[in-house]
């Protein structure tokens, strides 16, 4: 006799006729299955990960944030906290591709550790158990002003600290360059003040910080400032460094449809390359369809419009203090139906699709990441290989596709027409 097991108690009432004796039978091989079952799954796994102190005490509250790449249904991104004891319990898939930890407290310099088998001989043999040792932080600080001299209150102050290339990618563990970054930025006071205490000590050591203000000009680039206003290591362990943020324009403008109505919710993009520019480089438009770029440097600025429905579109502004407006008139779009097929003519279902360029730049994205917008633009085909977008522009883009095995194909030329394009993948 075979029985599906699902629990003891249903095993029982389904033979709710038979004799006590062959309930009771039956109840046993119930709970022999699922025990079997049981047997079959393999044991939890996990890291336990202790923190210590510069006296190698325990060392309470520190954050411990776990990334993990797997090809496991698995939660890729997790955070602890080390109990009285220094410790804590990481839970991780059966097969991890990369395994990397953080662990930071405030007061102290953070420490980064990974197991990546592409970059370090021993990357695929992650350990059941992890020490970190954390030393106590120096301190940094500044001030930040604006060209009359005067303080700026609420500047967004980052900092990162420089190591020599390729140390993060092999050794383990490093100093955590991200010192101060994104929701842990530091911000200046009523007297333009700031200040970091977590930075390593030593001679050698330098930080880079990155500014940004709604009313000024923020930086895209790492230690801009810093280094043009020659603002040294030596000034910030002091506490004496000042950096001056300069005015810019705000730009401004409204984005209409083709049929002369606002559109609310279009993401405005401004430069060529959204995804990889520091900082944010999207706003979206509010019901009125207006939208407000933060201040600019004189001179071109590129400006590009995507909203759901609507063919995208781009304008390249020459900023000045006359000129600082730019509206956009949306019209309909072409649809893009692309078909991906093998060598043989059959559908290669869930291809997905990139947006590599349009009109010589990058500011025309379907990414799904935290550093952007959502452009609404799909990403994928479906399970009949087909990929359709109903709001394409009319003009030419140039496209990435991938395909669990079959080769990835960087840059595919291809201008919407309304018809059904046919794209062959080859193994």
């Amino acid at each position: 006799m075979s029985v599906t097991c699902i629990s003891v108690n249903r095993c029982a009432s389904s033979f709710a006729t038979t004799t006590a004796l062959t309930t009771f039978l039956l109840a046993a091989q119930c709970a022999v299955s699922a025990e079997q079952e049981q047997a079959k799954k393999p044991a939890p796994r996990t890291m336990r990960v202790t923190v210590l102190d510069m006296d190698n005490k325990p060392l309470a509250g520190v954050l411990i944030h776990a990334s993990v790449w797997t090809k496991e249904p698995f939660k890729a991104n997790r955070d602890y906290t080390t109990d009285a004891e220094g410790r804590a319990t990481v839970e991780l898939p059966q097969t991890i591709d990369i395994l990397r930890l953080w662990a930071t407290k405030a007061g102290h310099i953070g420490l980064f550790a990974q197991w990546w088998p592409d970059m370090q001989p021993d990357g695929h043999l992650i350990p059941e158990e992890y020490v970190f040792g954390l030393l106590r932080g120096t301190v940094i600080g500044g001030q930040v002003k604006n060209a009359a001299g005067q303080p700026i209150r609420g500047a967004k102050v980052q900092a990162r600290l420089v190591m020599a290339p390729g140390v993060e990618l092999r050794e383990r563990s490093v100093p955590n360059t991200w010192l101060a970054y994104g929701e842990a930025a530091r911000v200046t006071d009523a007297d333009g003040r700031w200040s970091l205490d977590n930075v390593p000590e030593g001679d050698d050591v330098k930080v880079l910080v990155m500014l940004s203000h709604p009313d000024y000009l923020s930086e895209s680039k790492w230690g801009g400032l810093q280094t043009e206003q020659h603002v040294t290591m030596a000034s910030l362990r002091d506490k004496s460094g000042t950096i001056v943020m300069r005015g810019g324009i705000p730009v401004t403008g409204t984005v209409h449809g083709g049929n002369g109505k606002p559109v609310p919710g279009a993401v405005v993009v401004w430069g060529h390359d959204p995804y990889l520019e520091q900082g944010s480089q999207e706003v979206r438009t509010d019901a009125e369809g207006h939208y407000q770029i933060p201040p600019q440097e004189v001179g071109p600025l590129t400006v590009t419009v995507v909203a759901p429905g609507w063919a995208p579109d781009q304008k390249t502004l020459d900023l000045s203090p006359t000129a600082s407006s730019i509206d956009f008139q949306l019209k309909a779009g072409k649809t893009a139906r692309i078909k991906f097929v093998n060598f043989a003519g059959e559908a290669i279902p869930k291809v997905a699709v990139g947006i590599e360029r349009w009109r010589g730049n990058k500011a025309l994205y379907n990414h799904k990441h935290p550093n952007v917008l959502d452009t609404g633009i799909p990403v994928q085909a479906d399970a009949n290989g087909i990929f359709e977008w109903t709001w394409a522009p009319d003009d030419e883009i140039v496209y990435i596709f991938a395909a669990e095995g079959y080769a990835y194909v960087r840059e595919h030329q291809l201008t919407a027409s309304d018809e059904t394009i046919i794209v062959e993948l080859r193994r």
